[in-house]
C-alpha cells in the first residue's frame, strides 16, 4: 500500500501545482485567441494520421491559423511512456491527446485551461455529458475532441437461426439467448457462443463492459465527495438498498462463464472475443464504434448489425461506457497560447464536423448535426455518445489488475462476488486517500 499512497501524494500535489501554473500561463497568453496567426503547433496522439491529416487539411482551406499545425501519430502501446519521457526532457508537443483513462498519468503534464478561457457553462452546454470528466475546480485538463462509445455488434444469421428477430435490448435477454445459441460438443467444449462475458483475458474490453454494468446498476466507481475531491465509491451500497449494485453486476457478468448455469456460453480457453465474432462463432460482441470498419474489412461476408449496449430493466440510468479523447496543452509547450487557440478551433462546431466526417465517430459536441438517415450504425453511435459515461481512472495498469482479480476470483471459485467486490473496494479506496 505504500507505493499506492506515494502515487496519490505525487498526483495530488501535481494537480495543485500545475493548476496554478496553468492559470498563470494562459493569463499571459490571453491576447492570442483573437489573432489569425498562431505560429507553429505540434500535436501528438494515437488517432489515425491519415484521418487527422484530412481534418487539418480541410480546416486549413478556410482558416489560415492551421497553416503551421502538424500532427504525429504514435503507437498506442508505447504512446504514454514516449510522451512522458519527451515532456520530461522538454521535447514534447504543444498539444497532445489524452483519454479519461490517462488523466491520472498526464494531469501534471498539462497546463490547466482556466474557466476564463472556456467557461464552465460553455463547456457543459457544448459537449456530451461524459466530457465533464475533464473538468476540475479551476478549469479543464483538456478540451473534448472525440468520443468512441461502447456498442453491441450482433450476428444477424446466428440470431435468426435461433428464432430471434431482434437484438437484445436488456441484459437479462442474454440469459435466454445463451441457451438458444450456445453449442457444446460431447467433450463439453464450447463451439459456438451467444456472448463473450464472464472472463478477462479473452474478452475484448472486459473492463469497459464491466464498468458499464457497474454504472448502470448504480455504482459510479469514482465520484467527488462533499469537499469536491475525487474519491472511490466503488462497492458502496446506497442507504436502504439491500443489494450491492456492484456485487449484482459482477455476479451477472461471471454467470456466463459458470458451467453449472444454464446461461453458460463462454470460458477462458476460447479464442479472443473479437476473433470469435469475426469468424462467425459469436452471436453478440461488445466493441467500440471505431471497430466497425475493422470488423467489416476483416470479414466482408459477415452479416451483422449494430445496436445500443443492453440496459437494465427498470428505472435505472440509461448509459453506456465511452472512451473520450481530449486535447491537452503540454506544460512544456513551445507555443502554449497558439496551442490553446488551435485546440479551441479543433473542438469547435466546424472542427468536430470535420472529425465526424473523417473518422465515422459520433460528435462529441451537442450542436453538431449528423445525417444518419442512410446510416443505421451512425444513428446508434450518435445515440450512444449522448448516454456515454466514464470514470476517472487513477492508474490504468493497477485498476486493470483489480478488475482482473475481481473476475477471476469468482470464476475460479476462490471467492464469491460479495467478497470480490469488497476486496476491490479497499484497493480502489487506497488510490484516493
Amino acid at each position: 500500500m505504500k507505493s499506492i499512497s506515494t502515487f496519490q501524494i505525487i498526483v495530488t500535489t501535481a494537480f495543485v501545482v500545475f493548476t496554478i501554473i496553468g492559470v498563470g500561463v494562459f493569463a499571459a497568453f490571453g491576447g492570442v485567441t483573437g489573432s489569425t496567426s498562431v505560429g507553429q503547433v505540434t500535436i501528438w496522439g494515437t488517432a489515425d494520421e491519415q484521418q487527422m491529416s484530412m481534418v487539418l487539411q480541410n480546416l486549413r482551406a478556410t482558416d489560415k491559423s492551421f497553416q503551421d499545425v502538424t500532427y504525429l501519430e504514435a503507437d498506442k502501446a508505447t504512446y504514454q511512456q514516449i510522451l512522458i519521457n519527451a515532456i520530461a526532457a522538454g521535447r514534447g508537443p504543444d498539444l497532445f491527446m489524452l483519454t479519461q483513462e490517462s488523466i491520472g498519468a498526464f494531469a501534471d503534464k498539462v497546463l490547466n485551461i482556466p474557466y476564463s478561457s472556456v467557461s464552465q457553462s460553455t463547456f457543459t452546454n457544448s459537449f456530451v455529458d461524459e466530457a465533464n470528466i475533464f473538468l476540475n475546480s479551476q478549469g479543464s485538463w483538456a478540451l473534448p475532441f472525440m468520443i468512441d462509445p461502447l456498442v453491441m455488434y450482433w450476428n444477424r444469421d446466428l440470431l435468426a437461426g435461433a428464432g430471434v428477430a431482434q437484438a437484445p435490448v436488456y441484459w437479462n435477454e442474454l440469459l435466454t439467448l445463451a441457451q438458444k445459441i450456445t453449442s457444446i460438443d460431447t467433450s463439453q467444449n464450447v463451439r459456438r457462443s451467444a456472448v463473450a462475458l464472464g472472463a478477462w483475458g479473452n474478452v475484448s474490453h472486459a473492463k469497459a463492459i464491466l464498468s458499464a454494468l457497474f454504472m448502470q446498476a448504480g455504482d459510479p466507481i469514482v465520484s467527488r465527495n462533499e469537499q469536491g475531491y475525487l474519491a472511490s465509491v466503488f462497492g458502496t451500497a446506497a442507504p436502504g438498498v439491500a443489494t450491492n449494485p456492484a456485487e449484482s453486476a459482477l455476479r451477472f457478468y461471471t454467470e456466463f462463464a459458470n458451467p453449472s448455469k444454464s446461461s453458460y456460453t463462454w470460458n477462458r480457453s476460447l479464442h479472443n472475443s473479437t476473433e470469435a465474432f469475426v469468424a462467425g462463432d459469436l452471436a453478440v460482441y461488445f466493441g467500440f464504434a471505431s471497430e466497425l470498419p475493422v470488423l467489416t474489412k476483416r470479414n466482408p461476408n459477415l452479416h451483422f448489425s449494430v445496436a445500443l449496449l443492453p440496459q437494465l430493466q427498470g428505472n435505472g440510468p440509461r448509459l453506456t461506457y465511452g472512451s473520450i479523447t481530449g486535447l491537452g496543452v503540454s506544460r512544456t509547450a513551445a507555443n502554449p497560447g497558439g496551442a490553446l487557440v488551435v485546440a479551441q478551433k479543433l473542438v469547435s462546431q466546424a472542427g468536430v464536423q470535420q472529425v465526424v466526417a473523417a473518422t465515422g465517430l459520433p460528435a462529441v459536441r451537442r450542436d453538431v448535426a449528423v445525417d444518419t438517415s442512410a446510416n443505421a450504425a451512425a444513428q446508434v453511435f450518435s445515440q450512444s455518445a449522448l448516454i456515454s459515461r466514464g470514470w476517472f481512472d487513477p492508474n490504468t495498469e493497477s485498476t486493470d489488475t483489480i478488475f482482473k482479480a475481481m473476475i477471476e476470483s469468482v470464476t475460479t471459485g476462490k471467492t464469491d462476488p460479495s467478497q470480490a467486490v469488497n476486496d476491490a473496494s479497499q484497493e480502489f479506496a487506497a488510490f484516493f486517500q
